[in-house]
């Protein structure tokens, strides 16, 4: 079986493997130990391309054309993460990275364009469990390997002591403690070379380094299982799958439609139904401003304010209902034009979410939260073209065109510093705003990027300027001494700008 086959080259060239994934092991732990934002953040991204590749060649597996898109998406979201310090973008660029990166390995090893949208998330979830389970083959194959090899078990006096020392430490970090507390004199005795030493720092170095070597190895031999394919499938696209040339044709799962379509068209004609009447209302009051027929004592301001949260709700609930009907039933002409309905007052309806939205802003100004859904109903907009277009081309690559419109429009989105543009939105409306919404863009926000933008503001209120002092005095301390490992574009730029700010307010009489 070809499983077995890769599986025991991956076992007998375990001195290779094995030896990547520990220099593997030392790189991650360098470069991500508490720091998820430094420059040192896309240098582990590359790193991990990188050994991916070395990986696949092993196998004797190519890099596929098609696979350049999502490398480059994953170097992004890497320098992403040390161009901005919002919690919420590395969260979010880091989750990007692996899934882009399990698609890219998935690409690598499947014809994944024979598998409908519902089949690719299935395989994703198949993947991460097999993961887990592939966690103990690092340390099955290394018994295997020194157990076999006994003249380099007993020559090689370098993995002896290694061994013995890590061995050393494991039974310490229990009997050390109960040896310390047990007797004074010991205690003392080795208390002032102990209090140098941070335990708990060296507890969650170890973790990394061992996540580090462990889930390469994992990761590989979970691709190498082969458990994601269907027996009409493609099998892969190395040197043992498919040929050079590229994917194998055919739809394969491409749509797995099995239910009468009168099911889908008796309840999608009636919700179309529901829905034309309110996209005719939205255009009617809402786009063309007509406040004839309006409730008493609601203004035309107060109208379009409302019913944001409910709209976006729906459209996310349509973008189910679409897809469902899309796999589940069986095509037909009727149910087509009908969905087709439904996605264009779904367009309608993201429209209006987006124009009441837009008048919230007018009204209460910017803050993180509105320019991502006002981004998310961009992002679901592209989407659901993509989507009324799959319903009358077969052969449309649904999920991958999702993934590139969600890894572009995230890329940028990470990009653009969203807490920069609050604070220069709402600060250009400085005017109309009070103290409390300083102490948003001071505290509120998941970051300190916009530092530099609130530095710009001039405030006379001894009060106020008490609050921003203070402000910059924490930025500027929490951030002295940045060095390579850590360096974050946005945090050198606020301790920049920190510095500057207390140094021009050093004579204010709240300083003394």
């Amino acid at each position: 079986m070809k499983e077995n086959m890769l599986i025991m080259k991956i076992r007998d060239n375990y001195k290779y493997f094995g030896g990547m994934s520990l220099a593997y092991g030392f790189i991650f732990t360098f470069c991500l130990y508490k720091n998820i934002s430094g420059v040192t953040f896309p240098l582990c991204v590359g790193t991990t391309i990188l050994f991916a590749i070395l990986f696949m060649k092993k196998i004797n597996y190519r890099i596929m054309k098609h696979s350049v898109p999502y490398i480059v998406g994953m170097m992004l979201l890497g320098i992403s993460s040390a161009y901005t310090t919002s919690f919420f973008m590395h969260f979010f660029n880091t989750v990007g990275i692996l899934l882009l990166f399990m698609v890219f390995m998935i690409h690598q090893f499947y014809n994944d364009y024979v598998w409908n949208f519902t089949a690719y998330l299935k395989r994703m979830g198949i993947l991460t469990g097999t993961i887990l389970q592939s966690v103990p083959y690092l340390y099955w194959h290394g018994g295997w390997f020194f157990s076999k090899n006994k003249n380099l078990r007993k020559n090689n006096t370098l993995i002896a002591v290694v061994i013995g020392f890590i061995s050393a430490l494991a039974v310490l970090c229990v009997t050390l403690p109960l040896l310390l507390s047990s007797d004074i004199i010991f205690s003392k005795l080795f208390g002032r070379l102990l209090s140098h030493i941070n335990f708990a720092a060296l507890f969650w170095v170890s973790v990394t380094f061992i996540i580090g070597i462990t889930l390469p190895y994992a990761f590989f031999t979970a691709l190498c299982r082969y458990n994601l394919n269907s027996s009409e499938e493609g099998t892969g696209s190395g040197s043992m799958g498919i040929p050079e040339g590229g994917y194998l044709p055919g739809e394969g799962s491409r749509r797995m439609r099995d239910l009468d379509p009168v099911i889908g068209i008796t309840c999608t004609s009636i919700v179309s139904l529901i829905y034309l009447i309110y996209s005719a209302i939205q255009i009617m009051y809402l786009f063309m401003g007509m406040q004839i027929g309006l409730p008493e004592n609601v203004t035309y301001a107060e109208y379009a304010r409302r019913g944001f949260w409910e709209l976006l709700f729906v459209s996310v609930i349509n973008f189910i209902m679409i897809l469902l009907c899309m796999y589940l039933f069986r095509e037909n002409i009727i149910l087509k034009v009908i969905l087709s309905i439904i996605c264009g007052c779904t367009f309608v309806m993201i429209l209006s979410s987006g124009y009441r939205m837009m008048m919230y802003v007018r009204e209460y100004y910017l803050t993180f939260l509105r320019i991502l859904v006002l981004w998310f109903l961009i992002v679901l907009a592209l989407i659901l073209a993509g989507m009324v277009v799959s319903l009358y081309k077969k052969r449309f690559p649904l999920f991958h065109y999702i993934v590139v419109v969600v890894g572009v429009m995230y890329i940028g989105f990470s990009f653009s510093r969203p807490d920069v543009i609050v604070a220069k939105y709402d600060i250009a409306h400085w005017e109309n705003m009070s103290g409390n919404d300083l102490y948003y863009l001071m505290y509120g926000m998941s970051s300190i990027d916009a530092a530099p933008e609130i530095a710009k503001i001039d405030l006379d209120d001894d009060e106020w300027d008490s609050v921003m002092y203070h402000y910059f005095l924490n930025i500027a301390e929490d951030n002295e001494g940045i060095y390579f490992r850590k360096a974050n574009y946005s945090r050198i730029r606020a301790k920049i700008a920190a510095d500057r700010y207390l140094e021009e307010h050093k004579d204010d009489k709240f300083y003394q």
